[in-house]
């Protein structure tokens, strides 16, 4: 069994992104069991934070090391990635010297109202993440434009969707095990 963590970076009400994180794990194969690692109860980092690191912050990491890949569902704030999925990441390498994402295989997957998706967001990622030592997952690419028309009232992405939903986490499924 090949065991995908995940944590979505907008912590709204009926956020798009929860939706498409919802339709990965219905998507996921037989074989991928999908873990929700939630981050809205992380505490803001602060470098301070090192000599004394919060429990919760070493529980995260520890979810995310019980775990074989790890999948950033982001939204895109202000054509960028928020700073929830900054903080997180932050949490994740620090302190010094004890990162959980080196070696690690990380994809990432958004959705946006916007024509565009979350493209500028992902690029964003996708410049910095590679430098924090993850094996990154370039493509497939999953950034879902016009996300309001693709997801119905009950979080039910459609058939488009959820096809490119299948065929992405099966993608990472067989990059992590590579």
């Amino acid at each position: 069994m090949t065991t995908i963590g995940y944590f979505v970076g907008s912590w709204a009400e009926g956020s798009v992104n929860r939706k498409l994180a919802r339709t990965l794990v219905e998507q996921a194969p037989e074989d991928v069991e999908m873990r929700d690692l939630d981050i809205s109860g992380l505490p803001l980092y602060g470098r301070h934070l090192d000599e004394d690191f919060p429990q919760v912050m070493q529980d995260f990491k520890d979810r995310v090391e019980a775990v074989d890949g790890l999948l950033i569902v982001t939204p895109e704030h202000n054509q960028s990635f928020p700073a929830a999925v900054k903080n997180a990441v932050d949490i994740l390498t620090r302190p010094g010297g004890t990162s959980v994402l080196r070696g690690r295989p990380v994809t990432i997957a958004g959705a946006s109202p916007g024509r565009f998706g979350t493209i500028s967001s992902q690029s964003q990622l996708r410049q910095f993440l590679p430098m924090l030592g993850v094996r990154f997952m370039g493509t497939p690419n999953l950034a879902v434009g016009g996300a309001k028309d693709v997801f119905d009232d009950d979080g039910v992405a459609d058939e488009q969707t959820a096809a490119r939903a299948r065929k992405f986490v099966a993608a990472f499924a067989d990059f992590i095990r590579a």
